[in-house]
């Protein structure tokens, strides 16, 4: 859709000299040039996030995307200029002019794209009392009754690491608690009591991994630790927790009234 209305935006501007042209004709060109950029655009910053080096470097892996995109993608747009519009001789200083072009126009579509880019959409589940997932807690609030069973006690140490997780840390952070984990762009920051750092890996796949009695999911883009919670509080008609190290966590209105049961606060 980014790389369609481009395309439409560059037709109605007659950039590059198209105006010229009838505006069908020029739509056309910006479609043949915009589009198969996009498509590359796509797959190579696929590659790159599947890489992972560069991982909580956004402007670093922006510029890296825009300028593989650029190299083959300058060659494209000289083919294509050159059936719809003509091209005297395909010199050095073409090749620099149309190249630089692209540059900046990839680097532009690169940083909209990342910046639109959100973690997946995925469902927070409802905790019921003994964390298995249940409806969503909108459902049930109007006949939300306490659970007359006792709860299980709020464990008192930070979990460990799972294997899968610790394995993608630096080896200072492979040891450490876990205290919460946050959604970031494609990836997930791990909170420890020895700092922080990112890895590549979806919420639900992380939360699959960690005992249920070791936390929770409080909100889309959170995962916290039950042992590190200090407080939970309302802060301006929004619902938060306070955990270990003073990290503030959102909660979901969906998830308040099932935490407040289990006496997270």
């Amino acid at each position: 859709m980014i790389g369609l209305a481009a395309a439409l935006v560059l037709a109605v501007l007659g950039a590059m000299n198209t105006g010229q042209a009838p505006f069908g004709y020029r739509l056309l060109y910006w479609a043949c040039v915009i589009l198969p950029g996009s498509l590359l655009g796509i797959a190579i910053q696929t590659a790159v996030l599947a890489w992972g080096g560069l991982a909580g470097r956004r402007w670093t892996e922006i510029a890296v995307v825009a300028v593989l995109v650029s190299v083959p993608h300058t060659f494209m747009v000289i083919v294509a200029t050159a059936l719809f519009f003509g091209i005297d001789a395909i010199t050095p200083g073409v090749v620099g002019f149309f190249g630089l072009t692209v540059l900046m126009v990839a680097l532009v579509l690169t940083t909209i794209n990342h910046l639109a880019a959100v973690p997946a959409s995925e469902p927070v589940p409802a905790a019921v009392p003994n964390g298995a997932v249940g409806v969503p807690i909108e459902a049930a609030a109007a006949e939300f009754q306490p659970s007359s069973e006792p709860q299980p006690a709020a464990p008192s140490t930070l979990p460990t690491l799972p294997e899968l997780i610790a394995e993608k840390l630096p080896v200072r952070l492979r040891s450490a608690r876990l205290i919460a984990i946050a959604a970031e762009d494609h990836y997930l920051r791990i909170h420890t009591d020895a700092g922080s750092d990112l890895v590549l890996m979806r919420m639900t796949d992380a939360c699959a991994l960690l005992p249920e009695a070791a936390g929770a999911r409080v909100h889309r883009s959170w995962w916290a630790a039950r042992a590190a919670v200090e407080t939970l509080a309302r802060r301006e008609g929004k619902a938060e927790l306070t955990l270990q190290g003073g990290l503030t966590v959102p909660v979901s209105r969906a998830m308040l009234a099932s935490l407040r049961d289990q006496g997270w606060d």
